[in-house]
């Protein structure tokens, strides 16, 4: 008798949108119903909620008695904020605005806590407390992160390695280097060429590993062929942790390079760092992760060559502060390690869902030194879709909230340095922002929806205290980080993260070490359609639609003569209802940025302009291309109409300046100003020809590659234009 092989299990099925829109149409319903049912605006009586009359300035903080006078703190804020556009971003100019910023802030904290906390109800006193106790972590958190950010080593660390190297180049300093790229299951063509990225590295005494934890046949034939060591293990047990840690023990050299399988290695990489490894306190050199192409807001805005990415921030800036105080982050890809540290402490941590985090901090808490160079070296692919990226952002939340339920295996508290203990404090704020992101969320809303002052204060206050204080925090922001972060964007991006945060905050509490979630992000991935992302966005739609629905009830009662004249404005409302409209706005960017569009590119494309050559039977064709992609380029012709012999489309297609050839077929013309663009499609790429081609698209810090470092007004005007064309949902196919 013979038994069929179990059957596998359906994937579980999305709910659909049409549910998740009935299920916020009966929210909203429910909360009319609500307020019909006290009929008035407002959840709870106002006179009841609220004081009579606002508390006394002290004569501190007392107003100038005129109006004009008042303005001079804005003013004064915002001839800072103009003057920041003259000045450099440099270790000192830092030190100095960043004072002038913390004393407008403490001025701002002392109104709110001395003079407008609402007590007229316990209920109120406790929303009142609540919020501005959330205002004053998050003025804490700015303190750590001024504190961490002081002094950034970028300009030291770049002409130490200028110094080290000489010693590299001359053949001096030359300990053998084990490359290691893991894998599971990227696809080969995302491997191959990094691979082949790392053979072009200039360093003698190297040797490269593929990792394998999919064990693919594939995978192995494609090493033997490229001539690179193919290494794998029977089974997956500790992720890529346990792959790395069963590399260390079949391999032999002094040190460790490791990228990830779509990371690619410039030329220099070696000759950058391993020059540090002279230094025997030396453990370790992180460089920064750097992606060819846009993250996922960009790319569903439109906005590619506009805005940098959401990382740029982090390895820009974060990194390089905390490098003064030996507490940088390795993060997974394009670093160097010493073997022998390594192997000291046990090798890689196994028992957190991240491998890197946990054993550079085991690194320092051991004592060694780790440095961050912050020159881009490398680069790799960025998670092509909302959901990927969520996903990856899960898992790194799940990683770095792990590391303070290690006790006595990670003692963090006990021997690591202030210093690095601070950015240990300021990481744990970092996770839980999802919870203090969604309270600035939904906060200000529900303070008018139900009648709650949150803040008692005069329009005027609100000018003359907090409007100064935030024109500096968002114009010193992005001036410190030399355009690498825009306030109004960051929100963007904890907005998008803020709700699917708060539950996987929730799952790890419950169970810090439990499987959740994916494990691996996604490389490579195509879609035919757009995807709306509604499972993880339907709380920001809900808030969208409840912000019209009930401004509307609030405010448009009045108008149609429903509810009763409204004497006056509670004191504090107003700012409440400009906080609210612009938390919609910023929901609706953060709904629009994860309309996922669709990509059907395998590879992507650069704007690469270099002189070619076409050769079509007896036909010759000179032009320049106007972009190239490893399967593809358009070729725009100098001179001459393209025309091709009776069933002739298959030519080659030379690189002038490279030298190097591949055969390629005509998939269409077009005439653009009365010159012919011709669109190829590869068909053979010789292996000499792929390594030109990985170095033309890859290997350098080209214009399309370098980061993008708008202005507060460039990286407010996308955002406009996209808010008001709906770009997202209604076009059709993706740039890419």
């Amino acid at each position: 008798m013979t038994h069929e092989p179990p059957k596998p299990a359906s994937p579980p099925q999305l709910v659909s949108p049409w549910v998740w829109g009935f299920f916020v149409f009966s929210l909203l319903f429910l909360f009319g119903v609500l307020l019909a049912m006290v009929w008035r605006p407002t959840l709870f009586p106002v006179d009841l909620v609220n004081p009579d009359q606002l508390r006394p300035l002290p004569d501190l903080l007392q107003m100038p008695a005129d109006d004009l006078s008042a303005w001079w703190p804005v003013v004064l804020a915002g001839m800072v904020a103009i003057a920041l556009n003259f000045i450099p971003s440099t270790n000192v100019t830092r030190l100095v605005i960043r004072f002038i910023v913390i004393l407008f802030g403490c001025r701002y904290l002392v109104w709110r806590g001395w003079v407008t906390l609402n007590d007229a109800h316990w209920l109120s006193f406790a929303a009142s407390v609540g919020f501005y106790g959330l205002e004053v972590l998050y003025f804490f958190t700015y303190l750590l992160y001024f504190y961490q950010t002081a002094w950034l080593t970028t300009a030291w660390r770049s002409r130490q390695a200028d110094y080290y190297q000489q010693a590299v180049l001359s053949g001096e300093y030359c300990p053998s280097v084990d490359i290691f790229i893991p894998t599971y299951n990227e696809p080969p063509y995302i491997l191959r060429r990094t691979i082949v990225a790392c053979q072009a590295i200039n360093y003698r005494n190297k040797s490269i590993y593929v990792l394998d934890d999919g064990r693919r046949p594939e995978i192995a034939d494609l090493c033997q062929h490229l001539g690179v060591n193919y290494l794998t293990r029977p089974t997956n047990e500790h992720r890529k942790a346990g792959n790395l840690n069963h590399a260390l023990k079949h391999t032999s050299g002094e040190l460790i390079a490791v990228f990830d399988a779509d990371f690619i290695p410039f030329q220099n990489f070696l000759t950058r760092t391993v020059g540090f490894f002279q230094d025997e306190q030396v453990s370790m050199v992180q460089t920064p992760q750097h992606f060819f192409n846009p993250d996922y807001h960009s790319q569903n805005l439109g906005i590619e060559f506009m805005m940098p990415g959401d990382m740029e921030y982090f390895f820009g800036f974060i990194q390089p502060g905390r490098d003064f105080g030996n507490a940088i982050i390795c993060c997974g890809t394009s670093y160097v390690v010493r073997r022998r540290d390594l192997e000291a402490v046990g090798g890689y941590y196994t028992r957190c869902v991240v491998e890197d985090f946990q054993t550079g901090t085991r690194m320092q808490i051991a004592g060694y030194r780790l440095v961050y160079l912050n020159e881009i070296l490398s680069m790799g692919e960025s998670p092509r879709n909302f959901q990927d990226h969520l996903e990856q952002r899960l898992r790194w939340l799940q990683g770095n909230m792990q590391i303070y339920f290690c006790g006595d295996d990670l003692p963090i508290w006990s021997k690591l340095s202030w210093f690095q203990r601070s950015c240990h404090i300021s990481l744990l704020l970092h996770n839980i922002n999802p919870f203090t992101r969604t309270c600035f969320l939904i906060g200000p809303f529900l303070s008018l929806m139900t009648g709650i002052s949150l803040t008692v204060a005069t329009f005027s206050e609100y000018l003359f205290y907090a409007l100064p204080y935030t024109l500096l925090t968002i114009a010193t922001f992005s001036w410190a980080t030399e355009g690498r972060y825009f306030s109004v964007w960051g929100e963007v991006y904890e907005v998008s993260f803020a709700f699917p945060g708060m539950m996987q905050l929730i799952k790890i509490l419950r169970n810090p070490f439990g499987k959740i979630g994916s494990i691996v992000t996604n490389k490579g991935t195509l879609s035919n359609r757009k995807r709306l992302n509604l499972r993880y966005t339907w709380p920001l739609v809900a808030f969208v639609m409840a912000v019209g629905v009930g401004i509307f009830i609030r405010y448009g009662g009045y108008w149609l003569h429903i509810w009763p004249p409204m004497e006056y404005e509670r004191a504090g409302l107003e700012v409440m209802l400009a906080w609210t409209l612009y938390n919609a706005f910023i929901a609706l960017i953060a709904i629009l940025s994860s309309i996922d569009q669709p990509t059907r590119r395998q590879s992507d494309r650069f704007p690469v302009c270099t002189v070619c050559r076409f050769q079509l039977g007896d036909q010759t064709y000179w032009g320049y291309t106007r972009d190239v992609s490893e399967t593809g380029a358009a070729l725009l012709l100098t001179a001459g109409r393209f025309i091709a012999a009776q069933g002739e489309t298959v030519g080659t297609l030379t690189f002038l300046e490279q030298d190097f050839s591949v055969t390629a077929a005509v998939v269409r013309t077009r005439t653009e100003e009365e010159r012919c663009c011709v669109y190829l499609r590869f068909l053979e790429v010789s292996d000499e020809a792929q390594r030109h081609l990985v170095q033309l698209l890859y290997g350098g810090l080209t214009w399309w590659h370098k980061p993008k470092a708008p202005n507060g007004i460039d990286a407010f005007w996308p955002m406009l234009i996209r808010l008001f064309d709906f770009r997202s949902l209604f076009s059709l196919y993706s740039n890419n």
